[in-house]
């Protein structure tokens, strides 16, 4: 399993050419790859559903944008929505990359609940073969273990591999979503047998008392941004580490290589949740949609799913 984070401390006024420092000759940031990725962890905040499940939302129109003609670009496969625990997730399959994407929508800026999971703090013991004694934070394993996450995308990573065989899988998120992308894919590595397993995440918190080995520092250097390959150890001290924790932005925390990675809309999580989840449903209900491959639709509203799911 490939393991990625990458932070930022940028100013994000130009869009000048990135400078990219590599500390080792071993890891070669990708650029262009990283950009895409992290378009996903940006559409996967929208609250339209209707427009996530139709892929035209206003965050679906730079790399990860679909084109038919050339049958290349990003095909949707599922959508979750857990109203009760305020998270979402996407599955789809992005033909250029030939990859599966899997993207974790992180922190709701006004949801308390999700706030909550973010300060559990409280360790517990990882339950994966092979790892006796590993320990990690209570709240990340949590809302992604004990929720409908993982069945749901360890599901649908299955069939879309049964339709377009054993391709790579790509897991993103952003914030909580990343801390929760890296336990998907972890798990997805054993339980699925793979190492064809990527992550790559932003703005990432701490999952342990260490972040993972290999770090990309988004900075700016003399007006210029910079993206900083950091030493193997997770913890470089030239890297985020070399700024004050009350230097620090939250406007950083929140946009990535100039992608705005946060929530459209600033109203509570499950009020925002259970109006898109009604308009989907309404959209499902009142359009016959003809899909190849359909996508499935996940709900879970006051510990009650709704499977609209389209496919056998």
């Amino acid at each position: 399993m490939v393991v990625f984070l990458l932070l930022s401390t940028a100013s994000h006024e130009g869009r000048r050419e990135p400078n990219i420092k590599n500390s080792e000759q071993s890891f070669v940031f990708n650029y262009t790859l990283a950009k895409a990725i992290v378009e996903y962890a940006s559409a996967v905040y929208m609250t339209d559903l209707t427009a996530m499940y139709t892929w035209t939302c206003s965050r679906c129109n730079d790399l990860t944008q679909v084109r038919y003609l050339r049958n290349t670009g990003f095909e949707i496969r599922c959508i979750i929505v857990d109203v009760e625990n305020c998270l979402q997730a996407f599955i789809g399959v992005d033909h250029n990359l030939n990859a599966i994407i899997v993207a974790i929508r992180g922190t709701q800026e006004n949801s308390v609940q999700n706030w909550i999971e973010d300060l559990v703090w409280k360790q517990v013991y990882l339950n994966y073969p092979n790892m006796p004694d590993a320990k990690v934070h209570t709240g990340f394993y949590s809302a992604y273990n004990n929720t409908l996450l993982r069945p749901v995308i360890t599901n649908a990573v299955r069939k879309a591999r049964k339709l377009y065989g054993d391709i790579s899988i790509i897991v993103t998120g952003h914030s909580m979503g990343g801390a929760m992308a890296s336990f998907c894919a972890l798990d997805l590595a054993i339980s699925l047998g793979s190492d064809d397993v990527h992550l790559m995440t932003f703005g990432q918190p701490h999952l342990t008392y260490h972040h993972f080995p290999r770090e990309v520092w988004e900075h700016a250097v003399d007006g210029n941004t910079t993206f900083q390959v950091c030493d193997d150890s997770g913890e470089d001290p030239d890297c985020c580490r070399s700024v004050f924790a009350l230097f620090l932005s939250v406007s950083d925390h929140l946009t990535y290589m100039g992608v705005d990675v946060a929530a459209d809309d600033w109203s509570t999580c499950r009020i925002v949740m259970a109006q898109s989840v009604e308009q989907l449903r309404s959209y499902l209900t009142s359009n016959i949609i003809m899909l190849k491959n359909p996508v499935d639709v996940i709900f879970v509203d006051h510990s009650v799913q709704i499977d609209l799911s389209t496919s056998s």
